[in-house]
């Protein structure tokens, strides 16, 4: 009988560390994934504050010198605000869709999801440099 629960005892704790590396596992898992589609969209963030200054200084300029815009310059400028903007709609949609499936799947406690935005950001720090 000493020997059963002995043998359950050990079987039991070897599960729960199991199930706790497995979780360690997932968690940085999880925060890897956030912390690199995060860092994408602080890359394309940089990204349109670039091309917005580049625009801007090229608008400056041409005014400086009382020269209009053409039209293809004006549909350039278009076309490249539609492409920021398409890329930036899809970037949010898929961190908005990532953040929720992991949270209704794995962080769903305040104190499960203070645990995963902790390994985020020491996650973001080593995949955004």
């Amino acid at each position: 009988m000493k020997v059963n629960i002995f043998v359950w005892a050990i079987v039991g704790s070897l599960t729960v560390l199991g199930c706790q590396k497995n979780d360690k596992e997932q968690l940085d898992k999880d925060a890897k994934l956030m912390a690199t589609l995060e860092c994408e969209a602080r890359q394309l963030k940089e990204e349109r504050f670039k091309i917005a200054n580049d625009i801007r200084f090229m608008e400056d300029s041409l005014m400086k010198h009382h020269i209009p815009l053409t039209a293809s310059q004006s549909q350039e400028i278009d076309s490249i605000k539609t492409v920021l903007t398409m890329r930036t709609g899809k970037l949010a949609d898929k961190i908005t869709k990532t953040m929720d499936s992991l949270f209704a799947a794995n962080y769903q406690t305040p104190e499960q999801r203070q645990t995963f935005d902790s390994a985020t950001e020491k996650m973001l720090q080593e995949v955004c440099k």
